[in-house]
């Protein structure tokens, strides 16, 4: 049994690093879920994970929540998009969430992007670089979430 478990772990773990990828595995949810099914169901107990793991975890958790939203704003304004661009791109995420999954991710912060830059009278060029800013975004996210959920795997392993 106890193999059993330890195949779901990883397999929880693989199946988060490749959420960050495929938007519609919710990559944290199945991350904990390994930590939580050893914790509470192969742990001995009072032997489970130290607090300090479980403090590290939230932080890291929330790193990795705010790294989609933060590499998003900061690459549309930098491939100068206006600050209603940069929101346009956090509204794209969310909506592409739902709308055309795991691809909307990708595609919607795009549209949203070049749509808003244009009602601002931007010329097309310009729109679409602030666009091309959310695509590019979106890979730095996943490549700091992919180095997050790596360290907090690793960590894991450390504390158990």
């Amino acid at each position: 049994m106890e193999i059993l478990l330890w195949i779901v772990i990883v397999a929880l773990f693989i199946l988060s690093i490749v959420g960050i990828f495929m938007p519609v595995l919710p990559d944290t949810l199945l991350l904990w879920g390994g930590f939580l099914l050893y914790h509470f169901v192969l742990a001995s107990p009072g032997e489970g994970l130290p607090a300090s793991f479980w403090w590290g975890m939230v932080a890291l958790s929330i790193l990795m929540y705010g790294a989609d939203l933060l590499t998003n704003m900061y690459f549309v304004k930098r491939y100068g998009g206006s600050k209603w661009s940069s929101f346009a791109a956090v509204v794209g995420i969310i909506v592409g969430l739902f709308v055309f999954p795991p691809f909307g991710i990708l595609i919607m912060p795009f549209i949203l992007v070049v749509v808003v830059e244009l009602l601002q009278n931007q010329p097309f060029e310009r729109a679409l670089k602030a666009g091309l800013g959310s695509l590019i975004g979106f890979l730095s996210s996943a490549v700091v979430k992919v180095v997050i959920q790596i360290a907090m795997i690793i960590w894991f392993f450390l504390a158990i």
